[in-house]
């Protein structure tokens, strides 16, 4: 199994209009290898307006404060689509523990 890596940065959020509005992820260095000359947004909803988009933007700003990223290392294509099944996986457990 290949050995994993994870990266940090500190970020912040930004509105910006591209077609409509999105929230960039602003990182406040360079530090994640895999994000270098990257832009990273989150497409908001039609029909989101700017005040509702701001609260989105105030909201993030003031509960997230970084970015992690794991990726593995020479990992060959079958380790790859492995470890994709175990995050789906994850996420599929992690779902249902924390639905009402």
């Amino acid at each position: 199994m290949a050995a994993s890596k994870i990266e940090k940065a500190g970020v912040g959020f930004a509105i910006a209009q591209q077609g409509g509005l999105v929230i960039e992820v602003r990182p406040h260095h360079d530090t994640i290898s895999a994000f270098c000359g990257v832009q990273i947004s989150f497409e908001l909803l039609n029909g989101i307006s700017l005040e509702q988009a701001k609260k989105i933007l105030e909201v993030l700003n003031e509960n997230v404060i970084g970015l992690s990223v794991i990726s593995t290392l020479d990992e060959t294509p079958a380790e790859a689509v492995d470890a994709k099944a175990r995050v789906a996986a994850g996420w599929r457990n992690f779902n249902e523990t924390v639905k009402p």
